[in-house]
């Protein structure tokens, strides 16, 4: 501690607006709804800390947000993996959010979400250079790109992912 140190302002707290509306926040963040928590893209995850369960891998730590509804009623089990090769440093910057679906339920999980994304966003753009049975959708909305895909190699899986990408 300096001479002169108690004259320094100290820092406040950056204060977070929550959004109403998700949709028109996706560009900044996610909202999750009726919760009115805002997880602003970039975030440092460590320093908010609203995830339930983090667990680690050798090359990735992932963060288990619990069942959350975003987008104006989307109710999914959601997830972000950060992997350690494109983090800097200590800090998990808050980058994407994902679910996937295993088996039997991801037919049915991918029909309601791509006509729920559709509903708020349009139509999607749809990639044709996939195996038969394979679905890849993406929406762009500002820096966030959201991509919803269907595979069915050995079982069916459906995988949605929201990430900001700049």
């Amino acid at each position: 501690m300096s001479l002169f140190s108690f004259f320094k302002k100290k820092p406040e707290p950056e204060a977070v607006v929550v959004p109403a509306d998700g949709v028109k926040a996706i560009a900044e963040g996610i909202l999750f709804e009726g919760e009115d928590i805002f997880l602003k893209w970039g975030a440092d995850i460590e320093a908010v800390k609203l995830y339930a369960k983090k667990g680690y891998r050798a090359d990735r730590t992932i963060y288990e947000w619990g069942e959350k509804t975003i987008l104006k009623g989307l109710t999914l089990p959601l997830r972000t993996v950060c992997w350690n090769h494109k983090q800097h440093g200590e800090t998990k910057s808050f980058e994407s959010i994902d679910f996937l679906a295993e088996g039997d339920a991801a037919d049915e999980y991918f029909k309601a979400t791509r006509k729920h994304l559709e509903g708020i966003f349009g139509e999607p753009k749809q990639h044709d250079d996939l195996q038969p049975g394979e679905v890849s959708l993406e929406w762009k909305i500002k820096a966030v790109k959201i991509s919803l895909n269907f595979f069915n190699k050995e079982r069916p899986k459906t995988y949605l992912e929201i990430g900001w990408w700049l």
